[in-house]
């Protein structure tokens, strides 16, 4: 479903990525681990096409990302930031409608498709109690389900999660991921960045691992999150009285750009 070949991305003189190649379908559900400022973000922005890759090629579908136009990739990619400081004063009604923007007539007519895929969201999220209040009002768990339900209310078959479970406690944590865990067992891909490895080992199927801007390893959560890969990229040593952390080895600094 996305195939993505030889990818660089980056800001202004710096690349983040450099030389990335993935593969995903539908039906799974990836982690995407690594450090702070490893270029999770920057992956997943780049391959939902909210960031233009340098050179590369991303295909979906089959075909180029960069021919889907605007309004198709809308619909076919559903993403959701990790910045859940959206309107205050619009209603979580509001907020999940915004969902079916790529549908919308020059009226704004949503329809009965359009309002069934923001029913199926709202129930799965269990928002039904955020409708009316206003997004300002609620709580970083409830806001987390109100932007959860927005992107499901897109119904593309591929959502892009960016730390969607950060910052929340145990139980809006595992509530998150037992809901992207069905989506994609229903059939859509479903890409997340994630921090949390014991949460990522519990219910994703595939992880890749990022460091310094590449994957460095991908497979099932057995298979690359082992003891070698958190020595080598999460600087954790398991000793027989359990974990440490290792000491923070410095800044590392390429081409002038700093990781």
């Amino acid at each position: 479903m996305i195939r993505a070949k030889g990818l660089t991305a980056g800001y202004g003189p710096c690349d983040v990525l450099t030389g990335i190649s993935v593969s995903a379908d539908a039906g799974q559900f990836i982690a995407l681990v690594g450090p702070n400022g490893s270029g999770k973000s920057t992956l997943i922005k780049t391959l939902g096409g909210l960031l233009a890759h340098r050179s590369g090629q991303i295909r979906v579908n089959d075909k180029p990302l960069r021919d889907l136009g605007l309004r198709n990739r809308a619909r076919t990619i559903a993403y959701l930031a990790q910045d859940r400081d959206s309107q205050p004063a619009m209603t979580g009604q509001e907020i999940i409608t915004l969902g079916r923007a790529p549908y919308r007539g020059h009226l704004g007519h949503i329809g009965k498709t359009g309002q069934a895929a923001i029913n199926r969201a709202v129930d799965i999220t269990k928002s039904q109690a955020f409708l009316k209040r206003k997004f300002g009002t609620l709580s970083g768990g409830e806001r987390a389900r109100v932007l959860l339900a927005r992107a499901l209310a897109v119904d593309a078959p591929v959502l892009l999660a960016d730390e969607p479970i950060a910052a929340l406690d145990p139980y809006y944590q595992i509530t998150m991921m037992e809901i992207l865990k069905a989506e994609a067992r229903s059939g859509r891909l479903v890409i997340a960045a994630l921090h949390d490895l014991a949460l990522v080992s519990q219910f994703t199927d595939h992880v890749w691992v990022m460091n310094r801007g590449k994957i460095i390893a991908e497979g099932s959560p057995d298979a690359v999150l082992n003891v070698q890969t958190l020595h080598d990229v999460f600087r954790i040593v398991r000793p027989e009285s359990g974990f440490q952390t290792l000491s923070v080895s410095g800044t590392h600094v390429r081409d002038g750009c700093t990781f």
